[in-house]
């Protein structure tokens, strides 16, 4: 059978892990362990306790994530993860790194592997056996993470639309209306607020990602 693009060929931005079974103990050993000056093969075995070659490609993965920079420094977005809002961090990382598949699809990460797996293909050209680990990848990191900002402020701009009963009149956000208003303007006047509670955190880049992801969830 044919492989398609090899994995060299994929994207940088879209790693794979040979095996993903230690993919959600290495997070939360990443949590509870303080912060090394460089997140290296030594590292991840020696401190973190990860000596198979399967878990040494985690550390591209956590570059994708921006949790580590191009020479292995852990970044602001790695301590915020190690934070009381990790989950909504990871996810901010996965829409970054993973932004192909999430720009053909806006809820990937509620996909199976296998549907994930037909969206890499489609997105990158890889074969079977490549695209299903880096769909297996995507999916042991997304069931991680914690995607309730994006969905609980499109919640709120759905529910928080007033209905005509509300009997608000005028012309400004907020002001009030009278139904028969607006049937003799044949216009339906309605005003809704977003109300977000974004994690706390000194990356920009964290703020950034999760307007972009809301702004893909309202379209």
């Amino acid at each position: 059978m044919s492989e398609g693009r090899s994995g060299a060929e994929l994207p940088a931005e879209m790693p794979y892990m040979p095996s993903v079974v230690n993919v959600g103990s290495i997070l939360e050993k990443i949590k509870g362990a303080g912060t090394p000056p460089k997140f290296t093969h030594d590292f991840l075995k020696s401190t973190l306790g990860f000596s198979s070659s399967n878990d040494r490609a985690m550390i591209k993965v956590l570059r994708t994530l921006g949790f580590i920079s191009a020479d292995s420094t852990p970044t602001q977005r790695y301590n915020d993860f190690k934070g009381e809002h990790g989950g909504q961090v990871l996810a901010v990382g996965l829409r970054e790194g993973w932004a192909d598949l999430f720009m053909a699809d806006q809820k990937v990460n509620e996909k199976s592997v296998s549907q994930v797996g037909a969206i890499v293909k489609s997105v990158t050209g890889a074969g079977d056996a490549v695209a299903k680990k880096t769909a297996s990848t995507f999916k042991a990191l997304s069931d991680k993470a914690d995607w309730t900002a994006a969905a609980d402020a499109a919640a709120s701009a759905e529910n928080s639309i007033d209905p005509l009963g509300d009997q608000r009149r005028g012309d400004g956000p907020g002001a009030e209306f009278r139904a028969d208003d607006v049937a003799g303007s044949g216009l339906l006047r309605l005003h809704h607020d977003i109300h977000i509670h974004l994690p706390p955190s000194s990356d920009v880049a964290v703020y950034r990602a999760i307007f972009q992801a809301l702004k893909a969830e309202l379209m």
